[in-house]
């Protein structure tokens, strides 16, 4: 099915959902888990397979819990849950828009941008912290699995180890084996992929807003600075680790570990959902060339 096409079976939900047909202007974004209809002021989230479909209904709990926490930046409020039970396809969730942009890479390269995002990233992150002892939060989210890197590491060695050539399964080994020394645990709220495109900020890189909440946990820090830092460099990385750890957070060191498995990460779901776009380019630096 085409974009295009799955653009207006999105929209004839939508429409009967809203019990009318002002849908000009509709944009469609598609992510591995999730596809967005973006309409006016609010998003509609679509989840693109059967297991997050499951999930929805707790990842809008989240949503509400946060409408209630004092927070530095905008998160999507959640406007309505009342579709989140039905079939795939029509199961969804209407969101707030959050305004701001994604910054390209090079942006945070920008000496006269540095100070802010270090600054607004740290408010966050010790936001975070806090949160982790939020009687609502603590209700809305898991805390982490103490085997998940052992489990994650098992299961790429049977579902991914076979489409591997023998130099990227001996540095697939090499990542898992530094990975499962990490302990999972600890007690902050932690975002689960706290990067990328999940970061909005304004004109004058300031944080804005965060995005997609799915991932959401209690458990270790690492798991953000590990997205951060693989978004805006390991140089600014460790001057906002320094500016809230004095450089001796122990979260900084298993980042990288965890930084290092991010392409296994992205393959592994798509193996097990056949999404093949995404297993061939979680997989490009673990097969022949």
């Amino acid at each position: 099915m085409t974009q295009t096409d799955l653009l207006e079976v999105y929209l004839a939900v939508v429409g009967a959902a809203r019990g009318d047909g002002d849908l000009a202007g509709a944009r469609l974004l598609s992510g591995q888990f999730h596809d967005v209809v973006l309409l006016g002021e609010v998003a509609y989230r679509f989840p693109r397979d059967e297991e997050s479909r499951r999930l929805l209904p707790a990842r809008t709990a989240l949503l509400r819990a946060l409408r209630h926490c004092e927070m530095p930046v905008a998160s999507p409020g959640l406007v309505s849950d009342a579709a989140v039970g039905l079939p795939l396809g029509q199961s969804h969730a209407v969101l707030d828009r959050v305004a701001g942009q994604p910054m390209e890479p090079d942006q945070f390269a920008e000496a006269a941008v540095q100070s802010g995002v270090i600054t607004d990233l740290a408010l966050f992150l010790d936001r975070l912290v806090e949160l982790g002892a939020d009687a609502a939060i603590q209700e809305a989210v898991p805390r982490a699995d103490p085997h998940e890197w052992q489990r994650f590491a098992d299961d790429v060695a049977r579902v991914l180890f076979p489409l591997m050539s023998r130099d990227g399964r001996a540095r697939a080994e090499a990542e898992l084996n530094r990975v499962v020394a990490v302990d999972p645990a600890g007690d902050a709220l932690v975002h689960g992929d706290l990067g990328g495109t999940n970061l909005l900020w304004t004109g004058e890189a300031r944080l804005a807003g965060v995005l997609d909440w799915d991932g959401a946990h209690l458990g270790n820090q690492a798991d953000d600075i590990a997205s951060i830092a693989v978004t805006v460099g390991w140089p600014l990385a460790a001057e906002l680790d320094a500016k809230r750890h004095g450089g001796q957070s122990p979260a900084f060191a298993d980042a990288r570990a965890i930084a290092a498995t991010f392409a296994l990460q992205q393959a592994l779901p798509a193996a097990l959902s056949g999404d093949k776009v995404s297993l061939d380019d979680g997989l490009t630096g673990y097969r022949e060339r």
